[in-house]
């Protein structure tokens, strides 16, 4: 491991060991690929199995099995494609923006832009499904996308790269509630964290070179958003120099490339559950079930894509048109994953803050405002998230939106650490 000449001299002055050290880089000669995923490159969502949504996805969806999309008892709808472009749409088969590989199940499903295929639509859902302000028939017995071949190799690149060697280390900030992933490399930085130890942050912060990809390895069969829970990720913004906490237009342009370019691996989850807080970069859990929201949880959004085996969420529960442009290791082997060290305490001490209580957010309650990332008290210091309706449709059901944290300042004298932020809220959909 090497010690970074900034940490070198505060040594030197203060004689003080430090806890952490930076590895080497993780995969100094692997051939970078920069469309790692595949068909899932093109599409917000790509499902292997059965997909459930409500509200709407800006991008483009796959499903292999079955969609449930809508729901005509609690008049909840659907729509896709709303900010597809016509490069985006070059990319994908046939320019089919919606596939649907088994039976479409849909009420109020609309296809904004591209077009549809599935295995067959049902009954009551001819008049409850239109693409382009057109009711629409596009049934194949032909998937344009062949789901199996298509994640096995997912499957086999999560693996891949779960057994990478860390670059970055990830740190708690001592006083705080939340989890800081610090790396420098302006290629790629590679994370390695239990499960266990990232649904415990209240707070995650990432901090990494703009222009850089970030690969986080979540290790653990399960991970619950909602356990602790956390109430918000923030990433580093080069250009203000400041975390920024994540929402729909959050941040500056540097920010955006950020989150354009970090995924967060799950290799070997059975289970990924999100809560209310809105969450940067693409998830990647080609094993799992992954759920957006739950019982008495709204769900937030996701800006950036959801590559999962099947997916279920609550009403509200958005996916934002924001694909992963990284590059990841080209043609990774699967390997054992590596085992992620516990996060170490920096030397900075910050104040404990009181915890306010979590917002008891229900299914159906009147929806709030997206919120842009302000200011705020100190570092691990949750609040309560407000949400926003995003939808395409008259009816697309509440909407819960991106969550709004209190996040902390204290510089660290290393060159990271919390930057704080308070907590306000607008009103009316951010473009």
């Amino acid at each position: 491991m090497r010690t970074p000449a900034a940490v070198a001299a505060v040594l030197a002055v203060t004689g003080t060991a430090l806890l952490w050290a930076p590895a080497a880089s993780a995969t100094p000669t692997a051939t970078l690929s920069c469309a790692p995923l595949g068909a899932a490159g093109g599409y917000a969502e790509f499902v292997e199995k059965d997909s459930t949504r409500f509200s709407d996805s800006e991008g483009a969806v796959a499903v292999g099995g079955d969609a449930y999309f809508g729901d005509g008892a609690t008049n909840q709808g659907f729509s896709v494609g709303s900010r597809l472009t016509d490069a985006d749409l070059a990319k994908l088969p046939g320019g089919r923006s919606l596939v649907v590989a088994g039976t479409l199940h849909a009420n109020q499903v609309v296809v904004a832009k591209g077009s549809a295929v599935y295995g067959k639509l049902d009954d009551r859902s001819t008049a409850n499904f239109a693409v382009d302000g057109r009711h629409a028939s596009g049934a194949s017995p032909t998937s344009p996308i062949d789901f199996g071949k298509e994640f096995a190799t997912l499957r086999s690149l999560s693996a891949g790269w779960a057994a990478a060697r860390p670059n970055g280390t990830v740190t708690v900030p001592q006083g705080s509630h939340g989890l800081l992933l610090t790396g420098t490399d302006k290629d790629l930085n590679v994370f390695a964290v239990a499960a266990e130890d990232l649904q415990k942050a209240a707070e995650i912060s990432v901090k990494v070179p703009a222009g850089a990809t970030t690969l986080v390895n979540v290790i653990g069969t399960s991970y619950d958003m909602g356990a602790t829970p956390t109430y918000g990720v923030n990433l580093w913004d080069e250009t203000a120099g400041r975390f920024v906490q994540d929402d729909y237009a959050a941040g500056g342009a540097a920010f955006k490339q950020v989150r354009s370019e970090l995924l967060w691996n799950f290799p070997q989850a059975a289970s990924v559950k999100k809560n209310h807080t809105s969450w940067p970069g693409t998830i990647l859990a080609p094993n799992a079930k992954v759920e957006l929201g739950g019982k008495g949880v709204g769900p937030g959004h996701v800006n950036g894509s959801v590559v999962a085996e099947e997916l279920l969420s609550v009403p509200g529960a958005e996916t934002h048109q924001m694909t992963f442009t990284g590059c990841l290791p080209k043609n990774a082997e699967p390997g054992a994953p590596v085992t992620p060290e516990e996060p170490k305490p920096t030397p900075t001490v910050v104040p404990e803050q009181p915890k306010p209580e979590e917002p008891g957010v229900k299914e159906g309650e009147p929806s709030a405002s997206p919120s842009t990332p302000a200011e705020s008290s100190a570092p691990g210091t949750p609040a309560p998230s407000p949400t926003t309706p995003e939808g395409d449709l008259a009816s697309t059901g509440s909407a819960f939106g991106p969550g709004v944290v209190g996040v902390a300042v204290a510089t660290v004298a290393l060159g990271f650490g919390f930057v704080a932020y308070s907590v306000r809220r607008r009103r009316g959909r951010v473009s």
